[in-house]
């Protein structure tokens, strides 16, 4: 059984792109548990999924994924649970490998990440090979105990904590593309150097090239964002 958890807030439009996404799989999650501390409470909960309402509390530290992480905890039902955030690309075939890759491995994602800052174009690949960004992080229910352990609140790097914490560990390459990091889109802002235009330094997709390279299948959902017609 697999469980997919969606820390979230705030962020309508990222959100909806994450349900088409979920719903376009060619392997769904058994369990779709979504966290939502927004100040705003989701309007669209998926019908299916398993919604989990953290009311804003006046403590809360400034960032809350780990608070919102913890909060899911108690509903897992899965055996493989796989950590998917709202305002990233999954192809069709995203969870299908990653769970394929669980089992084998108590901890398991993909390397070399892709990011792609939509609003100017800017992308990177990172060379990250020994651990996974937590967007593509997935593991296994003996795992929970350390999991929980590092959620402490407030932590920024969630996922270099998983990986340091994994006993059984595994990062793998997808190719075609299974995931890219979509930065820049609306609502609260994200966590991580991604999100800040300034470290793409001058690697810009202006024709969105490499954007229809990336996410072959599904990039025109993105143009139509920004208002364009076709990749060149």
């Amino acid at each position: 059984m697999i469980t997919a958890i969606t820390p979230t807030g705030d962020r309508p439009l990222a959100f909806s792109l994450c349900r088409r996404w979920m719903e376009q799989q060619t392997k769904s999650p058994d369990q779709w548990i979504i966290v939502d501390d927004g100040i705003t409470p989701m309007a669209k909960i998926p019908l299916a999924a398993n919604y989990v309402r953290r009311e804003p509390r006046e403590n809360d530290p400034k960032y809350t994924l780990a608070d919102n992480l913890k909060a899911a905890i108690p509903h897992i039902r899965g055996d493989k649970i796989l950590i998917i955030e709202d305002d990233e690309y999954y192809s069709p075939g995203y969870v299908a490998a990653m769970a394929a890759q669980l089992g084998k491995f108590e901890v398991a994602g993909m390397g070399r990440s892709r990011y792609y800052h939509l609003p100017t174009g800017g992308y990177l690949i990172i060379g990250n090979m020994r651990h996974a960004s937590l967007a593509q992080t997935g593991f296994m229910r003996s795992f929970i105990p350390e999991f929980r352990k590092v959620l402490i609140p407030g932590k920024l790097y969630i996922d270099f904590a998983i990986w340091k914490a994994a006993r059984s560990k595994h990062v793998f390459l997808d190719s075609p593309p299974l995931y890219v990091g979509i930065k820049g889109l609306p609502g609260r802002p994200g966590i991580g150097r991604g999100h800040d235009p300034k470290i793409y330094r001058g690697r810009t997709d202006p024709g969105r090239k490499i954007l229809k390279q990336w996410i072959s299948k599904d990039y025109q959902v993105y143009l139509d964002l920004l208002g364009k017609k076709n990749a060149k």
